[in-house]
């Protein structure tokens, strides 16, 4: 059982732990592949990864933030909605991971609606939070985000602290929760040779030096900070990289006065310190 004290109210830290359950909507739009052996590897999403990260938060009694494309609601349902049934936050993620810098605004709004109409009709929740695919915007996404009711957003990287977004230099009512590449699991763990070639594979002793150290620099200067980890069930989800995980909570939870929350919980708590 989790022994942390931090509250809403009373905290020194958030932490936000975030997963984005692409499975194979990730190599079907983002990197343009449909070959059986790539698909494969968004399917271990769902059949090793989601089972194993459920656990574990149960375990640590841990809530959590997971970010799905509509692709994936559809083609994994059972799954998805074991995630809602479980009481974890489900986030809006584009619907087959399209990278919004690619498409025209009509065939942003397409994407839009079509992740909402999959998340609803799935779970029978509206998603109240949005993470683009690949953190990619276009100059088109937040008009569309404020049209279609989402309060907050999780796709840019300009601060430690939640802010509020400026859409062409002008404020909106979007909450801003950032996250950094540095701790993001693909950007040290993502392994591919095609479409492009990247290196990944990194040991997990290293990222664990990495989020531990960012962990507790943001524990040391406190204030706002929120520490936001981004994860991917099928690289997470492998066996070793979730010991690591277990290693980091438990260092976590060694602290006091730490919230673990959900995405909308901290954009909700933001609003009430803003008035």
């Amino acid at each position: 059982m989790a022994t942390f004290t931090g509250t809403a109210d009373d905290h020194r830290l958030a932490v936000a732990l975030t997963f984005d359950f692409d499975a194979e909507s990730l190599w079907l739009g983002a990197m343009g592949t449909d070959s059986p052996s790539a698909l494969s590897r968004g399917t271990y999403a769902a059949t090793e990864g989601i089972p194993r990260i459920l656990r574990m938060l149960e375990r640590y009694e841990l809530p959590a933030t997971f970010f799905v494309p509509g692709d994936t609601a559809e083609r994994h349902p059972d799954v998805t909605r074991r995630i809602a049934d479980g009481g974890y936050e489900i986030g809006h993620h584009g619907y087959l991971h399209e990278p919004p810098t690619t498409l025209t605004e009509a065939e942003e709004r397409v994407m839009v609606e079509r992740g909402l109409e999959a998340l609803l009709k799935v779970t029978g929740r509206v998603p109240t939070g949005y993470r683009s695919p690949s953190w990619e915007l276009s100059k088109s996404t937040y008009r569309l985000l404020s049209e279609y009711g989402i309060r907050y957003d999780a796709s840019q990287l300009g601060a430690d602290r939640p802010y509020w977004v400026r859409d062409a230099g002008k404020l909106t009512d979007i909450v801003e929760i950032p996250g950094a590449w540095e701790l993001t699991d693909s950007a040290h763990f993502m392994f591919s040779y095609f479409p492009s070639y990247r290196v990944g594979l990194s040991g997990p002793s290293k990222v664990a030096e990495v989020w531990q150290g960012d962990f507790d620099g943001a524990y040391e200067e406190s204030g706002d900070i929120c520490y936001v980890l981004t994860m991917h069930p099928e690289i997470i989800g492998r066996l070793h990289r979730m010991r690591m995980l277990q290693g980091i909570l438990d260092h976590i939870l060694g602290h006091e006065g730490v919230w673990f929350a959900t995405m909308d919980e901290i954009a909700m708590e933001f609003r009430s310190r803003q008035g």
